[in-house]
């Protein structure tokens, strides 16, 4: 009886040392990670999908094909608070449940398998818009019963197609009276029509060769461009292949902030001008903020 309780003394006190000596262990020696901290990614650069989405791009970590890689996380400042967002090997990502009008930094970072960032890393500011892509997005010939005028902000606070009558109103036009020119710019530069129009229009001095909105991004406020009011050949441009996307501002009446916005005139197969007779028209494509001072709708890459 006295062996059986001294081994069982002793077995009590064995197992004792060896949990004292395990935890001992884990508190002097904490697991690390063996994994490299991945470099960050570049460039990261934005573009506006609709008046909640934001689609990112950048250019991909050096550690990116790294088998310890495990992707990216975003953090989102500005609107309501959003927790960081893991994201797994790509070069871009829709970020929704934005606000239009609510100016966002995004940041982005590299992530090792271990969950470990990168030290560096790489933001953009942007801000959701509007998009506008139906059929009804015209400006007609000068020999049309339509309109050769637009406005952005119509009724309903969408763009709509103008008469000459209602000059006024006008923030783009369109004229075809010279065979081999076809213009298309502020109001003010267009000869057609009667009245001031009552906004000021400008349109930026780069263009971009494009037939989505969807391939467009930028790093910097579009407010950087040199704007000015301008009318632009479009026959002199054309490449025969795509459409033109170009960058308008707009001071409404009344407002100190310009209004941003990005027009995509489309190509048919015969050229810019589409349809037939006295009813030729563009057809655009228009991603704007109805938000003033917000310089960031749609741009280019």
């Amino acid at each position: 009886m006295k062996l059986l309780r001294l081994f069982s003394l002793l077995a009590f006190l064995s197992l004792s040392t060896l949990i004292f000596t395990a935890c001992e262990e884990d508190t002097d020696d904490p697991v690390t990670s063996d994994k490299p901290i991945p470099s960050a990614p570049t460039n990261l650069r934005a573009t506006s999908i609709s008046a909640t989405e934001v689609l990112l791009k950048w250019d991909k970590s050096a550690s990116h094909d790294s088998s310890w890689f495990a992707g990216y996380e975003l953090t989102v400042t500005g609107g309501n608070p959003m927790t960081p967002i893991k994201i797994g090997k790509t070069d871009n990502y829709k970020v929704s449940g934005l606000q239009e009008g609510v100016v966002y930094t995004f940041t982005l970072k590299s992530v090792n398998s271990d969950n470990k960032t990168s030290t560096g890393s790489t933001s953009v500011t942007w801000s959701p818009a509007s998009r506008f892509e139906t059929d009804d997005i015209r400006m007609y010939v000068f020999e049309s019963q339509n309109g050769s005028g637009l406005t952005i902000y119509g009724e309903n606070n969408k763009p709509e197609n103008l008469k000459a009558s209602e000059k006024t109103k006008w923030h783009l036009g369109l004229d075809n009276r010279t065979t081999d020119s076809l213009f298309f710019g502020s109001a003010s530069q267009i000869d057609i029509g009667t009245g001031t129009p009552t906004d000021k229009v400008e349109i930026a001095d780069t263009y971009w060769e494009t037939n989505t909105l969807d391939n467009i991004f930028e790093t910097a406020a579009l407010n950087t461009l040199n704007f000015a009011e301008r009318r632009i050949d479009l026959l002199k441009l054309d490449n025969g292949q795509t459409g033109l996307a170009f960058v308008v501002r707009i001071l409404r009446q009344g407002q100190t902030n310009y209004n941003y916005a990005k027009v995509l005139i489309e190509r048919g197969s015969g050229g810019f001008l589409q349809g037939s007779g006295n009813d030729r028209y563009i057809k655009m494509k228009i991603s704007y903020q109805k938000v003033a001072g917000v310089p960031y709708a749609k741009t280019s890459n």
